[in-house]
């Protein structure tokens, strides 16, 4: 029976080794395959970092170019504006000047302006000189004198004050 359980013993061992001895072939080919994907996460974790570093270099470039736009805006917005109060100042004197001068020398230069700018000459003049030079402007160019107090209503004059 010793020989027996002997035998028994080394079959057990034998088998026991060549599992044990696959099961070791399997866990370091499972450790290479791991240590392969660790590799390539390595690489792709190196990847996403040059890149989030390009990100927030191309974020910070942007947040730099959007401020220089500000700035150039308000540049912009300012100079307009001083523009527009030049240009008014210009109106007004210029409303000043040919509601000095005889209504029809006035009516006959209006009359050529565009009618925009003619519009704004009117608005900027008293009623009763505005009245004398309309006058005068309907019996040279009638049309284009429609034309002015056409935009003179009430409802158009909202929309130029406006602009």
């Amino acid at each position: 029976m010793k020989t027996k359980t002997a035998m028994l013993l080394m079959i057990i061992m034998i088998f026991t080794a060549g599992v044990q001895a696959e099961s070791l072939v399997n866990l370091q080919a499972i450790a290479q395959e791991l240590d392969k994907r660790k590799a390539e996460l390595d690489e792709r974790e190196k990847n996403i970092a040059g890149k989030e570093e390009r990100m927030k270099a191309l974020e910070d470039e942007l947040l730099q170019k959007e401020s220089e736009l500000r700035k150039l805006k308000d540049t912009i917005t300012a100079r307009l504006n001083e523009i527009k109060a030049q240009e008014d100042a210009n109106l007004d004197a210029l409303a000043k000047a040919y509601g000095a001068a005889k209504a029809k020398s006035s009516a006959d230069i209006i009359s050529q302006m565009d009618i925009d700018k003619a519009v704004q000459l009117f608005l900027r003049m008293n009623s009763m000189t505005a009245g004398k030079i309309m006058s005068a402007m309907g019996k040279s160019d009638p049309k284009f004198a429609a034309r002015i107090s056409e935009k003179l209503t009430p409802e158009n004059i909202q929309g130029i004050n406006e602009q």
